[in-house]
């Protein structure tokens, strides 16, 4: 069996990053290369572990940048890409939508007409795609979201998101190209940028911070620790069926205010343990 050669978009950043982490763990003879711009959301400190691994590359690059795109990859050797690289903050989407269509939508299409050129020179086995349910629009207080949902974004990110996915589906029907997209639910989980929900409220309560939720916090979103949600990403880049889109959840659907009154519940806990230790 041939070592497998991925390149890793956005690696540096929050999902791509526990991605490399879970494959350098599970397969000895894998290389990965990541490529990643570096902007608040990507960091290398997450994959520092690696710095010196011989399996593992890092190249800085934009892939919304087609020129550097083209060749900063022109001598990499990859047979596998697994494109997380994206904007994904939708607050971030509402002040400021330009960056989110240029890296969603333009970065997506550059860097599928690499892979279209890859895959026709025949080195290219996969591309696999990580999207986001947010694209089928708000999940309502009953069921959940599935690969027959209908599109319905109703941000500027949900909405480049779409248009990405859109992409992904026409260069497999239009060129053939080995593509497989997952659509996840939101994630949590090691290297979360303290921006999002979850590492926020932590944060503020271990600082004695006021804990700010979005209107009356009663955003239904399902949850997905993030090991789990790249255990099932690398489960379709070996089996998934090209052309298909996979949907990945857990059913688990909480409000944004049940998930802090969570967090204030457990952060009790721990300080009450503490405590006691202390005496």
């Amino acid at each position: 069996m041939k070592s497998r050669k991925l390149l890793v978009t956005g690696g540096a950043g929050f999902i791509g990053s526990n991605f490399v982490h879970y494959v350098m763990e599970r397969y000895s003879d894998i290389q990965v290369t990541v490529i990643d711009k570096l902007t608040y959301a990507g960091n290398l400190k997450n994959l520092e572990k690696y710095a010196n691994d011989p399996r593992y590359r890092f190249v800085k690059v934009d892939i919304s940048d087609k020129e550097g795109l083209n060749s900063a990859c022109k001598d990499l050797e990859y047979s596998e890409i697994v494109h997380f690289a994206a904007e994904s903050h939708v607050d971030r989407s509402i002040t400021g939508p330009e960056e989110f269509v240029r890296t969603n939508v333009m970065g997506t299409f550059f860097l599928l007409e690499l892979a279209r050129s890859r895959f026709q020179e025949g080195k290219l086995d996969r591309f696999l795609h990580v999207s986001t349910d947010e694209v089928y629009g708000t999940l309502g207080s009953d069921g959940f979201f599935t690969e027959t949902t209908p599109y319905a974004p109703n941000s500027p990110y949900s909405a480049s998101k779409a248009g990405s996915d859109h992409l992904v589906r026409s260069y497999f029907h239009t060129y053939g190209l080995p593509t497989v997209t997952t659509n996840c639910s939101n994630n949590y989980g090691p290297y979360h940028f303290p921006e999002k929900l979850i590492p926020l409220m932590i944060l503020n309560c271990l600082q004695g911070k006021p804990l700010p939720v979005y209107g009356k916090g009663d955003n239904i979103r399902d949850w997905l620790f993030v090991k789990d949600h790249c255990s099932a990403i690398d489960l379709a880049l070996q089996k998934g069926k090209p052309g298909e889109t996979y949907t990945i959840g857990t059913r688990n659907e909480k409000t944004n205010l049940d998930i802090v009154h969570r967090i204030c519940d457990l952060m009790d806990q721990r300080i009450r343990k503490d405590s006691r230790t202390a005496i």
